[in-house]
């Protein structure tokens, strides 16, 4: 039975925004970043957005498509929503948003291990002025090339 040693497309995430986010390019504050399908019991699922910006993240789609005559590789395609928000301002909501674009621009490549593609694709804009939420949602989708069929 063969293991996989590599990053989940998840952790590939995780990991960008937590190692290298700059601060100095978001008002010199770090967001939490969570994923959301974590049990870790230390948070839980209630977040405190008087005290802390976050930018939580999830798996929307996975999927294979099997190359024309290689039947012995797929490419997979992980969808991830990166979901950012903060209660302070719409300001710090672009700073954020920028942060988040160079992080994945800065990774499109791949790492030559755990994936092959970072490709930013989608952003929408959920703030709710009304409750004072400063909230846009991300597509991005990281992509393995050839990966070996176990």
């Amino acid at each position: 039975v063969m293991v996989a040693t590599y990053k989940e497309a998840m952790d590939v995430i995780i990991d960008l925004f937590q190692d290298s986010w700059n601060r100095g390019n978001s008002d010199n504050i770090k967001p939490i970043v969570v994923d959301i399908a974590s049990t870790d019991p230390e948070r839980g699922k209630r977040i405190d957005m008087k005290k802390h910006d976050y930018v939580m993240v999830f798996e929307t789609a996975h999927n294979e498509e099997v190359p024309e005559m290689l039947y012995d590789f797929v490419t997979t395609r992980v969808n991830i929503t990166v979901d950012a928000r903060t209660t302070r301002n719409r300001n710090r909501l672009k700073l954020m948003e920028n942060e988040i674009r160079r992080l994945v621009h800065s990774k499109r490549k791949g790492d030559g291990v755990n994936y092959d593609r970072l490709v930013y694709k989608t952003r929408t804009d959920l703030s709710d002025r009304s409750k004072h939420l400063f909230r846009m949602t991300f597509q991005i989708e990281v992509i393995v090339f050839a990966e070996l069929i176990p």
